[in-house]
């Protein structure tokens, strides 16, 4: 196999191009960065290589060998990267028939400035009566609009026609049908707005590149004599557009290595398509299909110690929950494959957790290392997030956490930074809760625990009489309360309160500043509560250059009404941009998903993340424990009323109506997808954790309890 691969690598040098593909596992990757490392050592320009991803997070192996190699620097893009590079690089030539200023350079938006943006169109829609019925979070509200634009962007329509793709598939009731209407508003307004602006979010990003500079003779010039080589790895979980420009790119390459993973898309809920990435295969002169080890050990009658792996399971689920896939494996072979699934069954949600976790324990004491083992759910909710946090910290048990969706206002660190923020800025009126002080005091200062904390917040925040917020010194709190806070803690709190109050009377500094400034003058040092703690440290730096960014923006665009620096009845206003920050973190609103949380390689412990996080970060691990298998959760799409992410996709036929049987055949194949991701990247044991009464109390029968019900009857006969 090797030798054949290698050859047909070399063949794909004479400018024909090679497609490789096959299951995860079988070292695609592996010989893609091999093959990037020969083009170098035969002395190809590192300038003229162009590594392709979906993401960014899939780079590391390549940037292993870029950063082992002296002599020029190897671009490793996305396609919203070579997007944004290009509209940099030739502005002048497209801005004006894009329908932007030409004369003005481009403003980029983060995802916090894009959503900022869709609520200064969105919230007077809102005021006029738009969505009336619908209960949304704001935050899932602007999300989901701005998705909207994305999905067209990605799939290659209009946004014009987004109102009309959704009504077209709804079923539904009529009052539907006017919030897709009020969806298309917003973003016509939106759009209007960046445009007049020379505002580029991602999904004008993406339209600017295909339609004006894609076409445009002078930037496919300069893109034909930059890269000469081309690595597409992974494009199974690319989008429409990329496939497009990749089909007119290849045959224009010197050498062109394309790898498609069978069985993926996880990422298809954010536009993949797996489908349109096939298209490539045509225009690449050389194919090989890589098999995995259990189908060369049928072919050649050989075994690994007599045993089934592993990632045969996964494509027995999938036949137990789509026929059409094929029939189940002989009694005999689902047995095999039964000794590799452990199962942990108790009857209430809780116990289930608690058997978990001894389960993960006793692995580790019988040798297994922390970070061999994962724990998957399908979704890892703040409460799910907490109990198995409490759980594995009693049991001291190491553990890490993934939840890239999980926005940065949740973090307690950052609600910690959020709450001080706004006690330094009184002028901005923020109204804290106890509570919010509290969590904030706890977590600011080593040893106070929740009890003093809540005891200390009551007794000095107070607001004046034009309601600004303020602290009183530890002095002014009653002697009962400062001996049951302890003095010791208590002037811990006075170096707090003492900074803030200096602050406050020194001039107006951004509040990525002042955020600086606080956690490098008081909350690193030794007694606080970010001293010593590096996940604390990373959160703070996270929401720095998030503040930052969003300040960039903001002053760049410097559009009227983003907050005046003055306000008529109370004189004048510290920091507005700042405050105009706070706003909209506090509302909810997710930070950018940061590529180092995904990259850094510094988890330690057992993993604990959604099933989809560890898929789509193509990571391993010897032990994995799914929870709550009965759950409908495993193959449910998230609620989303305002945008859907099938009827919005080129393969869907415009004005096709979406029926009940379609969703259950879309969560059936992405969960069969995702079964069959998880055990081939399986090398031990999948343990099922299953709760006979879910987490609301009610029996649950999910399709993915059924589907292992199906399978263990088998086994049995």
């Amino acid at each position: 196999m090797d030798g054949s691969l290698m050859d047909g690598i070399s063949a794909a040098r004479a400018k024909d191009g090679l497609y490789v593909e096959g299951p995860v596992g079988t070292g695609k990757t592996t010989r893609a960065a091999e093959h990037l490392q020969s083009l170098l050592g035969q002395g190809v320009p590192a300038r003229e290589i162009l590594v392709f991803l979906p993401q960014r997070a899939l780079a590391e192996p390549y940037r292993e060998v870029a950063s082992e190699h002296v002599g020029g620097r190897i671009d490793i893009l996305t396609i919203s990267g070579l997007a944004r590079r290009m509209i940099q690089r030739f502005w002048p030539l497209v801005a004006e028939d894009a329908g932007f200023d030409e004369s003005q350079p481009p403003t980029f938006l983060t995802l916090e400035t894009a959503q900022y943006f869709m609520s200064r169109v969105t919230d007077p829609l809102r005021e006029e009566g738009a969505f009336a019925g619908l209960s949304i979070a704001e935050s899932r509200l602007y999300s989901q609009l701005i998705d909207n634009i994305n999905k067209a962007a990605l799939v290659g329509f209009p946004p014009s026609e987004i109102s009309g793709r959704l009504e077209g598939a709804w079923i539904g009731g009529e009052g539907r049908e006017s919030v897709f209407g009020d969806a298309q508003r917003a973003a016509d307004r939106y759009l209007q707005m960046c445009r007049e602006n020379n505002l580029l979010g991602f999904g004008l990003q993406l339209q600017v590149f295909r339609k004006h500079l894609w076409p445009n003779d002078t930037c496919r010039n300069y893109l034909r004599g930059s890269y000469r080589h081309l690595i597409a790895d992974n494009v199974e979980e690319g989008v429409p557009i990329t496939h497009d420009i990749l089909l007119g790119w290849i045959p224009e390459m010197e050498s062109a290595l394309v790898i498609y993973d069978e069985g993926a898309g996880y990422r298809k809920f954010l536009g993949a398509d797996p489908d349109s990435a096939r298209r490539l295969k045509g225009c690449c002169e050389h194919h090989i299909r890589l098999e995995d080890e259990e189908e060369e050990e049928k072919e050649s009658g050989s075994a690994s110690n007599g045993k089934a792996r592993i990632s045969g399971l996964g494509e027995q689920v999938s036949r137990a929950l789509q026929p059409h896939r094929g029939n189940l494996g002989s009694p005999e072979e689902i047995r095999e494959l039964r000794e590799q699934i452990g199962v942990i069954q108790e009857e209430t949600y809780p116990e289930m957790l608690e058997a978990v976790g001894r389960g993960v324990k006793s692995l580790i004491e019988g040798g297994s290392e922390p970070e061999d083992i994962v724990v998957l759910a399908p979704f890892l909710s703040d409460t799910l997030r907490r109990e198995l946090s409490n759980l594995l910290t009693r049991l001291e048990v190491p553990f890490s956490l993934r939840r890239p969706s999980r926005p940065l206002s949740k973090e307690p660190a950052v609600k910690a930074l959020l709450a001080l923020s706004a006690m330094a800025h009184p002028a901005w009126r923020v109204q804290l809760g106890t509570q919010d002080l509290a969590q904030a005091l706890s977590f600011s200062i080593r040893d106070m625990d929740p009890i003093r904390a809540h005891l200390l917040a009551r007794a000095v925040y107070e607001t004046d009489e034009e309601g600004r917020p303020r602290l009183r010194p530890f002095s002014a709190v009653a002697s009962e309360t400062q001996d049951r806070v302890t003095y010791r803690l208590g002037e811990q709190y006075d170096q707090i309160h003492g900074w803030i109050k200096g602050y406050i009377g020194e001039d107006n500094q951004p509040l990525d500043h002042f955020l600086n400034r606080i956690f490098g003058e008081v909350l690193s040092q030794e007694g606080f509560g970010f001293h010593d703690n590096m996940s604390a440290a990373a959160r703070a730096d996270r929401l720095v250059e998030s503040a930052r960014k969003f300040r960039q923006v903001i002053e760049k665009a410097d559009l009227e009404g983003q907050g005046p620096t003055h306000s008529p009845a109370h004189g004048p206003t510290q920091d507005p941009i700042g405050r105009l920050y706070l706003q909209t973190v506090r509302k909810g609103v997710a930070a950018a998903q940061y590529v180092q949380d995904w990259s850094e390689g510094t988890d330690e412990g057992v993993l604990l993340t959604p099933a989809h996080t560890f898929l789509v970060q193509n990571r391993r691990a010897v032990h994995q424990f799914w929870l709550d298998v009965g759950s409908t959760g495993w193959h449910s799409r998230i609620k989303q009323p305002l945008t859907h992410p099938h009827v919005l996709s080129r393969s869907w036929k415009e004005g096709k109506e979406w029926t009940d049987a379609d969703e259950t055949a879309a969560g059936l194949d992405m969960l069969s997808r995702i079964t069959d991701g998880l055990t081939r990247r399986c090398s031990g044991q999948v343990h099922l954790a299953i709760s006979s009464r879910g987490r609301n109390g009610q029996r649950e029968q999910g399709y993915l309890l059924k589907a292992f019900q199906q399978l263990f009857g088998r086994a049995r006969r």
